[in-house]
């Protein structure tokens, strides 16, 4: 308050004085106005400077101009408890050190957080026995453990929705037909099952969607060639290393005309033709690996003929037979696994080319040809192939695409290449869906001492609600995908809305 509030000035005139001073800052103008008014010339200094740092403050942007101010109430606190715990891999005792520093001054016990998650996991389970299924057909189903305890999911291959997550004793036939047996309870109605070869899952499968066919992963057959390349690899390298450092001996021996030369030279000799054979089995491993991922293909790009589940068949098997040669105690099992699991490797094969066979009704058998040639290509650049393989791959493309565009021209051409690309993305012959949602929960798991049903039920549902950030599905939900309903909130939709933003 300054020294014009005690002056016997009406309000007006106090304003107009204050206003006169800041406008005309001269020392005569400040005389002036302190004849006019009657007032001292330090009142009027003082007056004018506080004027001015008000307005100043009210029209310079500041801080507080771009804060968005929320009424911190037991709701929000709520809702930041559940986002804590879902949004990141936070423990309880996490959740109760964070709060007070994303709110100061505001403290929660330990015993409040573990009552708002369970009224979460309760509202959760509400949400995720309620939804319509109806609209899934095609699903991965796999097992995962934690602390010894199966966790049985399963996902659909199109929108990634979760139906079912569940924390059984075990992983029988019995236990997987209990858990499908509730989603079929919310008119789920599967006719493409993807798996692995865990019989529990076939069981259960068999019991509730009987008329549903199985197909065997792709990925985990391709998985395990893979790491028995990767354990033939580590072989060689031994090898070659230690056939290096005989010959670096014997050499020595030589020069030096030791006694010990004769028998230095026998088991050179030995360690070459383990070196060799290492070698061989390599290259005998990398010759199944290029059969398999043909036969996972759906046309060969030298003849351009599309490949049915009896040419899969035959490479996988071939495969097999090349992996039974080698002489290693990994590669028996891994040609007995692609031997056995042959009939359902090939059945996303089969299934793929009577589409693409479907189409030749519009167009002709030799175009369809040269668009899955075109097709196949971009996904063989994609992949991490050597530098002189890919420029290969890209001649061929750059002479196929041209070729396919001569024939139907452009518009007909992208028209036919988009419609192939179309029937690839529903191939259904991998689990890749489900792998990387168990990589997801897998981090959650580990923060935990155990696992238990209410907090999957919450993880379910906000896996299902949460909008994605990337991916063929960006910017929508699991459950927009299958409902048709869009999700802004996935935390209001539990029953956690914002509290209210006061500006």
């Amino acid at each position: 308050m300054t020294r014009l509030h005690r002056t016997p000035l009406a309000t007006l005139d106090k304003i107009g004085l204050a206003v006169k001073a800041i406008v005309g800052r001269e020392h005569s103008t400040v005389t002036a106005l302190s004849e006019e008014y009657e007032v001292s010339r330090p009142t009027i200094y003082r007056a004018r400077d506080a004027v001015q740092s008000v307005l100043e403050g009210h029209f310079e942007k500041s801080a507080e101009d771009d804060a968005v101010m929320v009424h911190i109430d037991r709701p929000q606190i709520e809702r930041t408890v559940v986002a804590l715990r879902l949004e990141g891999q936070n423990s309880l005792r996490d959740i109760e050190a964070l709060i007070p520093i994303i709110y100061p001054g505001i403290t929660i016990s330990f015993g409040s957080i573990q009552a708002i998650l369970v009224r979460a996991q309760i509202l959760a389970h509400q949400y995720n026995e309620q939804v319509d299924l109806s609209a899934i057909q095609y699903a991965a189903l796999d097992e995962m453990f934690s602390q010894g305890a199966p966790v049985l999911a399963g996902i659909d291959l199109d929108s990634s929705y979760l139906f079912s997550l569940a924390l059984r004793d075990s992983r029988g036939g019995d236990d997987w037909a209990d858990v499908l047996r509730q989603a079929a309870s919310q008119q789920l109605k599967l006719s493409v099952v993807v798996k692995d070869a865990a019989q529990g899952i076939a069981a259960g499968v068999k019991a509730i969607f009987p008329d549903a066919e199985q197909r065997d992963d792709c990925f985990h057959a391709w998985l395990a060639i893979s790491r028995l390349h990767q354990a033939l690899e580590n072989k060689a390298y031994t090898a070659i290393s230690t056939e290096a450092e005989v010959e670096r001996r014997y050499q020595a021996g030589v020069a030096s005309g030791g006694d010990d030369r004769a028998s230095l030279a026998q088991r050179l000799v030995h360690k070459r033709q383990a070196c060799a054979q290492a070698i061989e089995h390599v290259e005998c491993c990398e010759q199944a690996m290029e059969l398999v991922s043909d036969a996972f293909s759906f046309v060969d790009l030298s003849t351009g003929s599309l490949y049915s589940a009896k040419d899969a068949a035959e490479k996988l098997e071939l495969a097999a037979l090349l992996l039974g040669s080698i002489s290693h105690h990994r590669a028996p099992k891994v040609a007995k696994y692609l031997h056995n699991r042959t009939p359902g490797l090939t059945l996303a094969t089969d299934a793929l080319h009577q589409k693409l066979m479907a189409l030749t009704q519009s167009t002709s058998e030799s175009d369809l040809s040269l668009a899955c040639r075109v097709a196949r290509l971009i996904e063989e650049i994609r992949k991490p192939h050597r530098p002189a393989r890919i420029r290969a791959y890209q001649r061929q493309l750059i002479g196929a695409f041209h070729m396919l565009r001569q024939r139907l021209g452009q518009e007909n051409a992208e028209h036919l290449l988009d419609t192939v690309r179309q029937l690839l993305t529903q191939r259904y012959r991998a689990s890749s869906a489900i792998e990387g949602f168990n990589a997801a929960l897998r981090p959650y798991l580990y923060v935990h001492k155990r696992v238990t049903q209410g907090f999957l039920d919450l993880f379910r549902a906000y896996r299902n609600l949460r909008n994605r950030h990337w991916g063929r599905h960006k910017n929508t939900s699991a459950h927009e995908c299958i409902t048709g309903q869009p999700v802004q909130d996935w935390l209001t939709v539990l029953g956690f809305p914002p509290s209210q933003i006061l500006h």
